[in-house]
């Protein structure tokens, strides 16, 4: 193990969050306003796999939900 300090290199960021990686460490830093957690790179990588997943049926499952709705007109 090092002494060395980390390298902090971004992967991504938005309004949500951050990402960031230590090279050197292999740690993956999500950073969620008051949230911090640092992943293994192997873990990290399969959390996002499993969010994807989810963000997908989610999307599904609501444009299936709208498409089975009946639209309301608004009558004046």
């Amino acid at each position: 193990m090092t002494n060395k300090p980390c390298i902090h290199e971004y992967l991504a960021s938005s309004d949500s969050g951050k990402v960031l990686i230590c090279r050197d460490c292999g740690v993956v830093h999500l950073q969620l306003q008051n949230l911090s957690m640092r992943f293994e790179a192997e873990q990290f990588a399969a959390l996002a796999d499993m969010m994807t997943v989810a963000s997908k049926k989610m999307l599904q499952q609501t444009q299936t939900t709208s498409a089975t709705r009946s639209e309301i007109t608004l009558v004046h």
